[in-house]
């Protein structure tokens, strides 16, 4: 069966947490929902934005499109007991996202960030002291 729908209206979590429910209007104006078990919901979270970046290039014709999230604001927390940080990053409208980052990731990321340069996960010979890359992290 297929569905074109119209409206998202509402959204949820189910069964404690084990599933979601989408709730939207089909093209018709009949009321529909989706339920979705957990695994599956992630699936699909962590597939939406390729299809969206691939309908973009689609669509422009670009092959480097992306479709590009405004990020809105940002924390990082160094989690007890873990070597590494989580980053979330999130938009103003709502959209949240959380990655954990390894030390190694976290010393790349901070060499690019202070550097302007991309150095695809190895610091080249002239690179920064540690102490220089890894300053406190701000909270916006």
């Amino acid at each position: 069966m297929k569905i074109q729908t119209k409206t998202l209206t509402t959204c949820e979590i189910t069964d404690g947490g084990q599933g979601i429910t989408l709730n939207l209007i089909d093209d018709t104006g009949a009321a529909v929902a989706l339920r979705v078990p957990f695994e599956q919901a992630q699936s699909i979270a962590m597939t939406l934005p390729r299809l969206l970046t691939r309908a973009i290039r689609s669509i422009s014709g670009n092959p480097e499109s992306r479709y590009v999230f405004p990020l809105g604001e940002w924390t990082v927390e160094v989690p007890e007991g873990r070597d590494g940080l989580i980053l979330t990053m999130a938009t103003s409208d709502g959209f949240e996202v959380s990655f954990g980052l390894p030390a190694e990731a976290c010393r790349s990321l901070g060499w690019t960030l202070a550097t302007g340069r991309d150095g695809g996960g190895e610091e080249p010979e002239e690179k920064l002291e540690k102490r220089d890359v890894l300053a406190p992290p701000r909270v916006h």
